[in-house]
C-alpha cells in the first residue's frame, strides 16, 4: 500500500512538472495578449521532433551532435518558431480574438498534417538521458527525472525574471492593464516578443521531455494541450502561480485515476474538478493575481 502511494507521488510529480511548463506558457500568452493560442500544442510537438531529428543524425549523417548541444538547440528552434508565429501571423490579427483563435487552430492542424506527411504517423522513441534509478521502490527514468529538475529550474528562473527584473515587471504590467502599461512607457511590442519567446522555450522543454517519455508522434500534443487548458482555467487565467498549483493537482489526479481505475478513465476526474471550479470559483484558484498585487 505504502509503496503504491509513493509510486503515485513520484510518478505524479514527474508528469506534473511538464504540465506546469505547458500551462505557464499557455497562460502567459493569454494573460499578456489575450490570445488563446491553440498552436501552442504544435510547438510542443515541434520540440519533440526537433530533438529527435537532431539526435538521430537524420540531417547530418556524418555529424553526431552531443546531447548537451541537441537539447538547447531543439528548445531554441521552438522558441524561434513561437516568435515567428507571433510576428508572422498573430500580430496582424490579435485585435480580433475569434479570428486569432481560429487561425491558431488551423495552423496547429496544418503543422500536424505536415508532420504526418514528413515523418508518418508512427511513434519515434528516444530518451534525453538513458537509464533509470530506483526511488522509494519506484523505477524512475533519467529522462523523467531530468524533465522534473529542468522544469523547476525553468520555473525558478522565470519567477526571478518576472519578479526581480525590469523586463519581467513590464510583462506583469502588461498582463494587469495594457492601457496602463502603455501610459507608463512600457514597450508592448517588446513585451509581446519576450512573452512568445518564453512560451516557446517552455513548450520546447516540455515537448523534448514528453517525447522522451511517450515517443514523438504528430498527435502527441492533443492531450497535454487539453490538460493545459483545464489547468489554466482551474488555476486562474493569467496566473503563473495558479498554473503551477493546478498542474500538480491535475497531474496527481490523472496519475491516481490511471493507477486505480485504469487508462480509459484518465481524464474523467480532471473534467469533474474543472466543472466544480467553474461552478464554485469561476475566476479559478488564483484568478488574475497580478491585477490585485
Amino acid at each position: 500500500m505504502l509503496e503504491s502511494i509513493l509510486s503515485i507521488l513520484i510518478t505524479g510529480a514527474m508528469i506534473s512538472a511538464l504540465y506546469a511548463l505547458i500551462a505557464i506558457g499557455f497562460t502567459m500568452i493569454f494573460g499578456v495578449g489575450g490570445v488563446l493560442n491553440l498552436a501552442h500544442g504544435a510547438l510542443i510537438m515541434a520540440g519533440a521532433y526537433a530533438f529527435m531529428v537532431l539526435n538521430r543524425e537524420i540531417v547530418w549523417e556524418s555529424v553526431a551532435l552531443p546531447q548537451i548541444v541537441v537539447f538547447p538547440l531543439a528548445v531554441g528552434i521552438v522558441a524561434v518558431l513561437s516568435y515567428g508565429l507571433y510576428v508572422g501571423l498573430v500580430r496582424h490579427i490579435e485585435d480580433n480574438p475569434v479570428i486569432t483563435f481560429l487561425a491558431t487552430v488551423v495552423l496547429a492542424t496544418a503543422v500536424t498534417e505536415i508532420a504526418i506527411a514528413t515523418f508518418g504517423d508512427q511513434p519515434y522513441s528516444y530518451t534525453v538521458i538513458s537509464g533509470s534509478i530506483g526511488l522509494a521502490g519506484t523505477a524512475v527514468s533519467y529522462n523523467d527525472l531530468a524533465g522534473f529538475v529542468v522544469s523547476w529550474i525553468a520555473i525558478g528562473v522565470l519567477w526571478y525574471y518576472i519578479t526581480q527584473t525590469d523586463g519581467g515587471r513590464s510583462i506583469l504590467a502588461a498582463s494587469m492593464s495594457e492601457r496602463g502599461a502603455r501610459l507608463t512607457g512600457v514597450d508592448l511590442h517588446s513585451v509581446q516578443t519576450r512573452t512568445w519567446l518564453i512560451a516557446g522555450v517552455l513548450a520546447g522543454v516540455a515537448g523534448v521531455f514528453l517525447g522522451g517519455n511517450q515517443a514523438a508522434t504528430p498527435l502527441m500534443w492533443l492531450n497535454p494541450l487539453a490538460l493545459a487548458f483545464i489547468i489554466v482555467v482551474i488555476g486562474g487565467i493569467g496566473s503563473i502561480k495558479g498554473s503551477i498549483v493546478a498542474a500538480y493537482l491535475i497531474g496527481y489526479t490523472e496519475t491516481l485515476t490511471v493507477s486505480v481505475l485504469g487508462q480509459s478513465f484518465r481524464g474523467i476526474l480532471s473534467l469533474i474538478i474543472l466543472l466544480g471550479v467553474l461552478f464554485l470559483l469561476p475566476q479559478g484558484l488564483y484568478g488574475r493575481e497580478f491585477v490585485h498585487e
